[in-house]
């Protein structure tokens, strides 16, 4: 009994013995430079990368509105802010009693001036026919040249003379008559200017004016703003890597946190043939359908850009080590590695195309790659 019992014991002290080499073996074998990394299979791909850039909403067109001629009064305001408004609806109106009393004065100027001239038109087709008639009778030898006593009748020079006048009344009277026009015309725009009109559809965006206070042309902001919101823009910018990869009408997602995080669909509307001096970016605008009046001025959007690049082997971009002209991977080749110098191409910081040095399917190390040395046995973790 006794005997088995040490024979128990010595089978336990032997079991866990071989338990601890093992493990100093293999602790002896990580540490001898057998480490555990994971890897990544290299592909042939078409990398696409992709651009984030913000701006803020603003309105495609938008109009601050002041007075035209020398302003005046405010009379009435006739919109509030956030109201709709049609082009060519009152905003505001002036006060405007002597405008219109000039107005009506200058119509009647005007009648006045017509009268006057169709009584020249009168008095000169009258004198015409006696001039007509009476040359007619000068060269028949009935009436003289001139005749000394008014008494006596008139020569043909007294008819001469009378057309000549009338004549000259004519075009007297048709030069009032334009004069008269010109009045009219201008008191009419000055009364014109006393209604401040919108210039697009749109919404009220902001007052400046109350009835009673003076809305003049030479204000320091407008007297009142309109908006047309039914569609917004995104100005932002994108760097030299990307213009030339971006087109007018492109399509690109815009995504406007404040409302939903739903992106939108935008359109690329416009692009900077140049880059800013300060940025050195270059500008952009895209344009976003609002009719539903959601997005407002002044959020803040996010648009994304994708560019394709040209199909070549993809590896995943933290698998690249080194820094400057120094840069290699790590590959496994039956479990021993080797440190092959490569050239990155393009990225989208997740991945990277390398153009030479690595064939499609071979196997690339991406963790623990510090503790790697060239030629050493490594095990691959699932």
């Amino acid at each position: 009994m006794i005997k088995r019992r040490r024979v128990q014991i010595f089978l336990i002290i032997l079991s866990v013995g071989l338990l601890l080499t093992a493990c100093a073996r293999h602790r002896d074998s990580q540490e001898d430079g057998n480490p555990a990394v994971q890897v990544e299979k290299a592909r042939r791909d078409a990398l696409v990368g992709t651009l984030h850039v913000r701006g803020k909403l603003e309105p495609v067109t938008s109009s601050n509105v002041v007075p035209s001629g020398q302003g005046g009064k405010v009379e009435l305001v006739h919109f509030d802010q956030g109201e709709p408004v049609e082009k060519g609806q009152v905003l505001i109106t002036l006060e405007h009693d002597l405008l219109s009393s000039a107005v009506r004065q200058a119509e009647k100027a005007v009648q006045q001036a017509e009268t006057g001239l169709e009584l020249a038109k009168i008095n000169y087709e009258k004198a015409k026919a006696d001039y007509e008639r009476g040359k007619t009778l000068y060269e028949q030898g009935a009436i003289p040249a001139t005749v000394d006593n008014p008494m006596a009748g008139k020569g043909f020079e007294d008819y001469e003379t009378a057309y000549k006048i009338a004549g000259e009344q004519l075009e007297n009277a048709g030069t009032a008559l334009e004069s008269a026009k010109e009045g009219l015309i201008q008191v009419q725009e000055n009364y014109e200017h006393a209604f401040i009109r919108s210039p697009i559809s749109g919404l009220v965006t902001r007052v400046n004016v109350n009835p009673g206070e003076l809305a003049s042309p030479a204000a320091r902001e407008p007297v009142i703003s309109v908006a047309d919101l039914s569609k917004v823009i995104v100005k932002t910018n994108v760097d030299e890597d990307m213009v030339n990869h971006i087109r007018l009408g492109n399509e690109v997602k815009v995504t406007v946190p404040a409302v939903t995080s739903q992106p939108f669909t935008g359109k690329i509307t416009a692009i900077a043939p140049v880059a800013d001096e300060n940025t050195k970016a270059f500008p952009i605008e895209v344009q976003v359908d609002n009719t539903q009046g959601h997005l407002k001025p002044g959020m803040f959007a996010g648009v994304e850009f994708t560019r394709r690049y040209p199909e070549g082997i993809v590896i995943p971009l933290e698998a690249v080590v080194g820094s400057g002209s120094e840069k290699a991977v790590w590959i496994v080749d039956e479990g021993v590695v080797e440190r092959r110098p490569v050239e990155p191409g393009a990225d989208n910081g997740k991945e990277v195309i390398i153009p030479a040095g690595i064939e499609e399917g071979e196997m690339v190390v991406t963790t623990n790659m510090d503790s790697l040395r060239e030629g050493q046995t490594v095990e691959i973790e699932n």
